[in-house]
């Protein structure tokens, strides 16, 4: 048996004990590869690459930080469809200004690399890998990493096609209720300020990053109407 065999068992064995689906495939990531801390984010349409999963809360605010201000790590995977490492997450941020300012009040340091979900042309998200210490990953984990993300791709490849093959629900696409409720917002704001769809979640993404909050919790405000958009 190939190491490559061996991880993928090791991988599937994890997602299974952590109740598999998107979750899972976050808890199992760090079980069975040399980092602390992982993340999946999709790519939703309009919204940009959304947090739908993080194995812990240092993980999720880095994620918040990356949906609110649409730049980093993830996001330039996402395009590129190549990984994209950030040697330490507290060093110059240079490549992205807005990311950098938003991470530069927390004390989140370390590396992280940004695995696309990719199936040739077709980019689904990425996963997000953390380590606690600044440096890059080595070439045998950074292998492994992109192993598990093609298993994740093809988890949800196959979610997919099982979702329109029988239109039922599939737990590898249950969006996340942050995500939900930043859809929804982005129809309250089309209909209180008559924007089209792509204006209304940068506007959505603007008021958040001015008032020092994430996209989801102005999403949140925005649906229990304690804040509105009208005549802007």
């Amino acid at each position: 048996m190939t190491g490559f065999e061996q991880l993928t068992e090791r991988f599937l064995a994890a997602l299974r004990a952590g109740g598999g689906g998107v979750a899972g495939a976050c808890r199992a990531s760090v079980r069975v590869l040399p980092v602390q801390r992982a993340a999946i984010v999709i790519d939703e349409q309009h919204a940009g690459v959304q947090p739908w999963c993080s194995s812990d809360a240092v993980a999720a605010g880095v994620e918040a930080v990356q949906a609110t201000v649409g730049e980093g790590p993830a996001v330039d995977a996402v395009a590129t469809g190549v990984p994209v490492p950030v040697r330490d997450l507290a060093g110059p941020g240079d490549r992205w200004p807005g990311f950098a300012d938003a991470l530069a009040g927390t004390r989140v340091s370390g590396a992280m690399v940004a695995v696309p979900l990719r199936l040739g042309a077709l980019r689904f998200g990425a996963l997000d890998l953390y380590r606690d210490e600044p440096g890059p990953l080595d070439e045998a984990a950074l292998s492994a990493g992109l192993h598990i993300a093609d298993l994740i791709t093809a988890q949800l490849v196959l979610a997919r096609s099982r979702r329109f093959g029988t239109d039922l629900d599939d737990d590898w696409l249950e969006q996340p209720m942050a995500s939900r409720a930043i859809h929804q917002a982005a129809g309250m704001v089309v209909a209180q300020s008559n924007v089209t769809v792509p204006d209304a979640y940068a506007r959505l993404r603007a008021y958040a990053f001015g008032h020092g909050m994430s996209l989801a919790e102005v999403a949140h405000a925005v649906v229990a109407r304690r804040v509105r958009f009208d005549g802007e």
